[in-house]
């Protein structure tokens, strides 16, 4: 009786234990849902939310690593989750995770659908001789149908890349696409030009969603010359001197530059030319009191930079993106031929030989001193004169080098910030006081340019608060829609001038201006010209820039 009475109590306990497990749901309205399932598309870092409300404290977890969430837990009340992608779906199918979110005993699941659209190039580079030729037979795989696909190309391609017929538009067969009778003309430059094509496709919100790019680099004509006169080699010219507080070095230099280019005046012509273009936007133009701008002679072996060739700082554009790979130790020897420099107060401005359109910038970080140092990487793009030259370097030497600010254009691979990126960010604004052109605040009482908002003498610049920046689409805010970190065509807006006389006073003067100070400065010296380009569409293409790398950050030991 004993033994059937403990055995009956162990089978009672066994189905409560039973019964409470398989309370999954609980009380169906501890958990309310805005929806049960979200959709994102291929690319990678494409954004949804799903809003939720919870009577308790909860928590989201999900089963997929090409899944990210934020935030993962919080409190009684509603919320709104960010899902992102954290890789681009190739497997050419529609795949699901579950993100599960749990209160208490009440679990409830929403089902993260990643669409299977793609175009995808069969490969990634074309290099072409500089003779030319005729490429036959560039495809490409997509599962999109024609009205859906998108074709960009970068800007200037049509003046040395010939298409054929119009039955040579892209044409579906079988999932395969295919771009023929491409006659890429024979280069008579010295210099090497690319071009890229680019495939997308248009997202909910009307955004463009690029999926992939092909890259086609021709070689400029060979040259067997090399330089045998090296006697200007580490010669240092002023050109500009301060005559206001702590001069702030710059050290202009050039690669790929050989001693005939030395000897006829061409490399001081070049670099006399990108100084005034330093200068020519403001804040700076009106601050160029405050700096010490030196011209250090180096002669390379070869007038071609790239991995085929000889030069001082051994530059290599890339041929997959607009970066540029340089030896950061030469241009560091070269900064110290300038005598008693602080390399810690020094921007360096390295000037490429070449017309290609690239340009990057390295900001150096060490968390034991609060350097400036940094080195920008532009070469002539186009001519000395060109408007594309005077923009690019100005982005980066003045944008990134000097005022350490961020990107505010958009780039869709890398889609929506993550909570990771937003991490990153906040550290390198905190820590080194760098981006701060950009937020991942969006309240205007809160958001870093806030008193610029309420300000009616900065009414006329549209400021506010707009999605998109530092490359990524959603999760950080830039002040307004266009500016000199933007699509380059514009001045620097109001808060990033701020930002870049701050770092002058600071450098020159050891001071830290307040909010007035800077604008009864700005409002006398203000910029004159705001102006927008649009994207244009050429036939069945659509002419497009390739933005340009981010800046590269490098962590000294």
């Amino acid at each position: 009786m004993h033994r059937t009475m403990r055995k009956i109590i162990n089978l009672w306990m066994i189905a409560l234990l039973l019964t409470g497990c398989s309370k999954d749901d609980g009380d169906s309205n501890a958990i309310m849902l805005t929806t049960t399932s979200v959709e994102l598309y291929s690319v990678v870092n494409n954004t949804n939310t799903v809003t939720i409300t919870t009577t308790d404290r909860w928590t989201a977890t999900c089963n997929a690593q090409w899944v990210t969430f934020s935030p993962k837990s919080g409190e009684a009340g509603t919320h709104t989750i960010t899902v992102s992608t954290t890789e681009t779906n190739r497997t050419k199918a529609i795949r699901t995770a579950q993100l599960e979110i749990s209160s208490n005993s009440t679990r409830k699941s929403i089902t993260i659908k990643q669409r299977d659209d793609y175009a995808v190039f069969d490969k990634k580079n074309i290099n072409v001789p500089a003779e030319g030729a005729t490429l036959k037979d560039i495809t490409f795989k997509t599962n999109l149908e024609q009205d859906q696909l998108l074709l960009y190309s970068s800007a200037g391609i049509d003046e040395w890349i010939v298409f054929g017929s119009s039955n040579n538009a892209p044409t579906r067969a079988a999932y395969n696409m295919i771009l023929n009778s491409i006659t890429v003309k024979a280069n008579t430059e010295k210099s090497a030009r690319e071009a890229a094509f680019i495939l997308g496709m248009e997202g909910k919100n009307q955004e463009v969603l690029f999926l992939d790019t092909l890259f086609i680099h021709q070689e400029g004509r060979s040259s067997d010359y090399r330089s045998t006169d090296f006697s200007a080699d580490g010669k240092v010219t002023q050109l500009n001197k301060a005559t206001i507080g702590r001069g702030i070095p710059i050290v202009l230099m050039g690669d790929a530059f050989i001693d005939l280019e030395i000897a006829d005046g061409t490399y001081m012509e070049v670099m006399n030319q990108a100084m005034e273009n330093l200068f020519s936007e403001e804040p700076v133009k009106s601050l160029r009191d405050y700096f010490d701008v030196y011209a250090v002679t180096a002669v390379s072996s070869q007038d071609t930079p790239g991995s085929n060739y000889s030069t001082t700082f051994s530059t290599v554009p890339h041929t997959n993106d607009t970066g540029i790979d340089a030896d950061e130790d030469k241009v560091l020897e070269y900064v110290k031929k300038v005598k008693g420099i602080d390399e810690n107060r020094t921007l360096a401005v390295v000037i490429l030989n070449t017309n290609l359109h690239k340009g990057v910038t390295y900001m150096y970080a060490d968390s034991r001193s609060n350097t400036s140092y940094a080195v920008a990487l532009c070469p002539i793009i186009e001519n000395l004169e060109s408007e594309m030259f005077h923009e690019v370097l100005v982005h980066e030497a003045i944008g990134h080098g000097l005022g350490k600010l961020a990107d505010e254009y958009v780039n869709s691979e890398y889609g929506s910030a993550t909570e990771k990126d937003i991490k990153t960010l906040k550290q390198q604004q905190e820590q080194f006081g760098w981006m701060l052109n950009v937020d991942s605040e969006q309240e205007t009482d809160k958001v870093l340019w806030s008193r610029f908002l309420s300000d009616s003498r900065y009414r006329t610049e549209n400021l506010g608060i707009y999605e998109g920046g530092a490359t990524f689409y959603k999760g950080v805010f830039r002040s307004s829609e266009n500016s000199m970190m933007n699509s380059n065509d514009s001045p620097f807006n109001a808060p990033s001038r701020q930002i870049i006389y701050n770092k002058v006073m600071k450098l020159a003067l050891d001071q830290e201006p307040g909010y007035d100070e800077f604008t009864v400065f700005d409002q006398a010296h203000q910029p004159t010209t705001w102006v927008y380009k649009a994207i244009t569409r050429q036939g069945g293409r659509q002419n497009a820039e390739i933005p340009l790398a981010p800046p590269r950050i490098i962590y000294r030991r």
